[in-house]
Formats: structure tokens, sequence, C-alpha cells
């Protein structure tokens, strides 16, 4: 049986999330709004959760993703671990990076330690989905 690892990736997580947000827009509804706006939000609250964990993520380890600076050597760029969020349109997966050769390891402040599933709480759940609705109501530029 082969062991977990983590993989290495040339891609964010966060532009793999706005692929396929691209591709269910470049569908359409379909004959089930309900359920691709559903899918819709879901991504969407997905997108605004890991961009947030990876500029955080970014911050802690001073440079960007693929970013070259010795004098800012906090550690190294190492995968990632999945973490689950319920929210009120179900639960959804978010990357949290993971760092080796540093002194200390990289805890996210939106994800405490040890918890592999948050809840959020349903009126913070129906903020994100209204910004979602709101975001994706919007025209994209061509």
């Amino acid at each position: 049986m082969k062991a977990a690892y983590a993989v290495r990736r040339t891609v964010s997580p966060s532009a793999e999330i706005e692929d396929q947000i691209d591709q269910l827009l470049a569908v359409g509804v379909g004959q089930n709004p309900r359920d691709a706006l559903s899918e819709l939000a879901k991504l969407g609250a997905r997108l605004i959760i890991q961009r947030a964990v990876e500029d955080e993520f970014d911050a802690w380890l001073g440079r960007a993703r693929y970013e070259r600076r010795p004098e800012a050597q906090r550690g190294l760029r190492n995968g990632g671990r999945t973490r689950r969020v319920q929210t009120a349109e179900g639960e959804i997966q978010v990357e949290i990076p993971q760092v080796r050769e540093a002194a200390e390891p990289f805890v996210s402040k939106l994800f405490p330690r040890g918890t592999k599933l948050l809840r959020t709480e349903p009126l913070k759940a129906l903020v994100i989905g209204v910004f979602v609705a709101v975001a994706t109501s919007v025209q994209r530029p061509a």
C-alpha cells in the first residue's frame, strides 16, 4: 500500500479553482440552474478562503510563490494538506500550504491546529454566499 505524500504542483490551488469556475461559466446553468448556482457559490467561497490562506502563507514565508529572496529565507514550500470547511452550501476543501526547513511550522490563523472540519456560523456562510452571488453576477471583462 502506498503512503500518502504531498504532491509537487506547479499551479496554485487558487488558480485551479479559478479554472473550475471558468469551466462552469463556459457551460452555463443548463437545465438545473439551482445546482449550477450552488456549485458556483461553493467554488466562489472556496476561492476566497484559498486565496486568503495563500496570501497569509506568502506573508509568513516572506515571499510569493516562485519568488527568490535569499534575505527572506524562512523555509521552503512543501505541498499542502487538505482541510474541510462546512458552509451553508455544503462542505468545501481548502489546501493549507506546508513548509520544510523552517524553524517552526506554518499554522494558519483561519484554521486552528487539530481541527479536521470547521463549521462556519450560518450568518458567516450566508454572507460568503451572498458575496459570491453578487461577485459572479457582475459581467466579467472579455
